[in-house]
């Protein structure tokens, strides 16, 4: 007799519900599953083991191997927490969005692994996407308040999608930067190297204004090191032919002067904002580069805030609490603030990590209006493609064993 798997929308749950932990307690309403071994795989988990492994000094998940799971890819870490997940016995997982932040290869490679596990425990696969969906997975459970409220054979299963645009145009600028010149970033010949290893191999990419890109390439090919010359502090970038706003890096100008002239946007952003900072200051706050609002703002600037609530549809729920908005609007939110000042260059470091089709479609829809609309140019980062997404240009990484080469295609 075949296994029954389950599938959970990732909007209704979190590792954090309680639904979830009643799941790992075996207190559930699935009679298979009642008083059953559960364990969760997931990045939350993943990354406890990571912590505990630097704290501690001490190796988990590597036991075998002279190397730490954090020099692992994403790939790599996940087959390593599954494995020794496996080692446990358990008679079902949880997977919780099991593919995000994986390359086509990593995601390929996963999910051969666990349809070999299907055929030996349950699993429960919280998904974002309907592409995401494990093939093996018989019923989706609907949940509503924490309970199982029905359990639907996937074939019956109504996937809603709808496509979304938004009403009005993007709020106009009340200040302007002076003396921005049109090549806002180049890296020439850039060579980038970690310990024994290779990460960047001579690396030429010019980035102009009014230019929309993506950065695109699997994990670990030197995305984020990029990011890190460019925003960051970057030793590695200093003595490099790294230009930013027409200087070069290290000459001179200081971090926050280049980061005054970025928008940036990162999931992580979120664990900076713990306060009860209403959407409305949130926004506000982009105008200071504050985490929270210290400053009394302008009646311009607040008026500007509102213009920006209006066009993401949040007038409603200008005076909520920031952190008490869904995932998908708190990052409309967040862009909204990281644009408030039209700055000349906008990083979205995967954006649309862990959201759903719906919110996915959403947040792609603000990038092409603020792409469209304003003189802001945009460097969108992802480890995979992204349909409806309209960018002018796309870098692309490509690992090799002496280091990741970039490409420039020209979108048609």
């Amino acid at each position: 007799m075949e296994k029954i798997h389950f599938g959970i929308k990732n909007e209704n749950l979190s590792t954090n519900n309680f639904l979830v932990e009643r799941f790992l307690n075996g207190n559930n309403s699935l009679p298979n599953l009642k008083n059953k071994k559960g364990l969760l795989f997931s990045i939350s988990i993943l990354e406890k083991f990571i912590e505990k492994e630097a704290r501690y000094d001490t190796q988990i998940l590597t036991l075998e191997e002279n190397r730490g799971i954090r020099s692992f890819s994403s790939g790599e870490q996940k087959k390593r927490l599954l494995n020794y997940l496996i080692q446990q016995k358990p008679d079902f997982l949880i997977l919780e969005s099991p593919f995000e932040s994986l390359d086509e290869n990593a995601v390929s490679d996963l999910k051969e692994n666990l349809l070999k596990l299907s055929k030996e425990i349950v699993l429960i696969q919280l998904f974002s996407r309907k592409e995401e969906i494990l093939p093996i997975i018989t019923h989706i459970l609907e949940i509503e308040n924490d309970e199982i409220t029905a359990r639907i054979p996937i074939e019956e299963y109504q996937f809603i999608e709808t496509l979304f645009t938004f009403n009005g145009t993007i709020p106009k600028p009340i200040s302007f930067y002076k003396n921005i010149p049109n090549q806002l970033i180049s890296l020439q010949n850039i060579t980038v190297h970690y310990d024994d290893s290779c990460i960047l191999n001579n690396i030429n990419w010019t980035i102009n204004k009014n230019e929309f890109w993506q950065l695109i390439g699997p994990n670990g090919s030197g995305k984020s090191t990029i990011l890190s010359m460019i925003y960051g502090n970057n030793v590695k970038a200093y003595g490099q032919e790294v230009y930013l706003f027409g200087k070069k890096k290290g000459s001179g100008e200081s971090v926050w002067e280049i980061k005054e002239k970025i928008g940036y946007f990162t999931p992580t952003i979120l664990e900076l904002f713990q306060r009860k900072t209403t959407v409305k200051e949130m926004i506000i706050s982009g105008f200071f580069d504050s985490i929270g609002l210290y400053k009394a703002p302008t009646n311009l600037q607040l008026q500007l805030a509102d213009n920006w609530i209006k066009l993401i549809d949040l007038e409603a729920e200008k005076e909520t609490p920031f952190k008490n908005l869904a995932t998908a609007t708190q990052r409309l939110v967040l862009i909204a603030r990281a644009m408030i000042k039209h700055p000349p260059l906008l990083i979205l470091d995967e954006p649309l990590i862990n959201l759903d089709n719906q919110s996915t479609e959403i947040i792609v829809a603000l990038i092409n209006k603020i792409a469209s609309e304003s003189e802001t140019t945009i460097l969108f980062v992802s480890h995979r493609s992204v349909d409806n997404l309209k960018p002018n240009y796309t870098y692309e990484l490509t690992p090799t064993i002496n280091g990741s080469i970039g490409k420039i295609k020209k979108q048609t």
